[in-house]
């Protein structure tokens, strides 16, 4: 020692050696590579010995200074019941992290940069590019986070749990609104700076859905039934407006029960007049009796400029019933007109086609409330007649598993005990056909028997 000065590498050593003797057991210093002066406690969040920067430098102010910091650090670890609360203590008490530049984080500046990601994405079924521009994206984004968003009195706040879980509890647990509230907030907790204590949190909450609406449903006898207690209404009326406006509604309830389409994507049909050729390949129009398999494509937008949620695709019928078909004039098409005011809200005109629809069928007495069933009976009927799952969700414009997951969920008793009775009297592979024949006495070696077997399951040569 010189004038009170330790000199040299080996005073160093001495005086952490010192000084750890004076520490109390849990807890000690050490040097690493000659240059690093380090902490050796034993982590709250695996249970095991490691070592840990001090914060401070390898002179012998800064192993005075360790040696304060390493009473600090047994008392935090004996303080906090949490290894993420311990930690982020020691970031900020023992390495002296500057987190004011990361607490300077308001909810305004989340929520844009949520909102600036969501609008440089694409659409997840489309995947069109959204824009600002385009009001089934501004509605989208609405639903998605900006109900949850307004529900914070002061965006220019910096982050808080009680804020946080306030929001949240503003709906019952166990809602479906509580469970995508929720994972709006886990992502805006997720940007905060002080995201491991939110997070953590956030993980004791049971977020699962348990409440759930009944979901309603019906079968095509009892449509049918109103179809046509609807139209015979027509000879009571006089208003050629109200007449015309039945006519088209019900076709459009028609259309969502054959083809389990939404009633805007009808709005969005290219084809119901005119051919359409996409790709090289015409497809007729709808009211051309050389559409025979009654093949109807959708663009991605609605006549009124609304992007549709499943995108451009081509579809048929759920049924070959051409009695049902004729029925209800499907190949008569019968589009109401929809024109949003001008300056109207993008909710206002994503839902104006849709509400004028339920406004319609309520005004006709419709004997459901929830017009998604039409697109499940639709489903149901594709079903009954023999169209794989995968095709029925093609046509549907979703996945066989949510069509598996979420369609069968909603089945109507009526029309799954067709399915089931039905089940047995689907047709008959060849070989069982041609036994089946036999049986019953006909000669399948017969020229008429063979050529309506080589039509029925389309045989090259037999």
């Amino acid at each position: 020692m010189s004038n009170g000065i330790y000199q040299g590498y080996e005073a160093i050593q001495s005086l952490v050696a010192k000084k750890n003797k004076e520490l109390p057991k849990g807890i000690s210093m050490r040097i690493n590579q000659r240059k690093y002066l380090e902490f050796q406690f034993v982590d709250p969040a695996t249970g095991t010995r490691k070592p840990k920067s001090t914060g401070e430098s390898l002179t012998e102010e800064g192993i005075i200074l360790a040696s304060a910091k390493a009473h600090k650090v047994l008392e935090a670890l004996q303080k906090f019941t949490k290894a993420s609360e311990f930690w982020e203590w020691y970031d900020k008490e023992v390495l002296g992290k500057n987190q004011v530049k990361n607490d300077l984080v308001t909810y305004r500046e989340i929520f844009t940069q949520i909102e600036d990601k969501y609008f440089k994405g694409v659409n997840k079924n489309t995947k069109l590019k959204r824009s600002k521009e385009q009001p089934s994206d501004v509605n989208s984004f609405r639903v998605s986070y900006g109900n949850i968003f307004k529900r914070f009195p002061n965006w220019d706040k910096y982050p808080e749990w009680t804020d946080i879980e306030k929001v949240l509890y503003s709906w019952e647990q166990g809602s479906k609104s509580f469970k995508d509230a929720y994972f709006v907030l886990k992502r805006v907790a997720s940007m905060c700076p002080n995201k491991d204590s939110l997070l953590e949190k956030l993980d004791d909450i049971e977020h699962n859905q348990t409440d759930f609406k009944e979901k309603q449903s019906i079968d095509i006898d009892t449509f049918l039934q109103w179809h046509e207690r609807t139209l015979s209404a027509i000879d009571g009326l006089t208003d050629k407006r109200h007449i015309e406006a039945r006519v088209k509604w019900t076709w459009v309830a028609s259309m969502c029960v054959l083809y389990g389409l939404r009633p805007t994507e009808i709005a969005a049909a290219q084809n119901l007049f005119s051919p359409v050729t996409v790709d090289g390949y015409t497809i007729p129009a709808l009211n051309s009796p050389n559409n025979k398999e009654l093949l109807l494509y959708l663009g991605d937008f609605t006549y009124f400029g609304i992007r549709i949620k499943t995108g451009k695709r081509v579809c048929k019928p759920m049924v070959t019933d051409r009695v049902l078909i004729e029925r209800l004039k499907i190949q008569e098409p019968n589009l109401p007109t929809y024109t949003p005011k001008e300056g109207s809200k993008a909710c206002s005109i994503i839902d104006g086609f849709n509400n004028n629809f339920t406004k319609a069928m309520d005004s006709y007495k419709l004997p459901i409330t929830q017009k998604y069933a039409f697109r499940h009976l639709a489903n149901q009927l594709g079903e009954k007649f023999g169209i794989p799952q995968e095709i029925r969700a093609r046509l549907l414009g979703h996945s066989t598993q949510v069509n598996e997951n979420t369609y069968k969920k909603r089945s109507n008793i009526r029309t799954s005990i067709d399915l089931i009775t039905n089940h047995s009297k689907q047709p008959l592979s060849l070989d069982m056909a041609k036994q089946a024949l036999t049986n019953n006495g006909f000669d399948i070696n017969q020229k008429e028997v063979k050529a309506i077997l080589k039509i029925i399951y389309q045989l090259d040569d037999w």
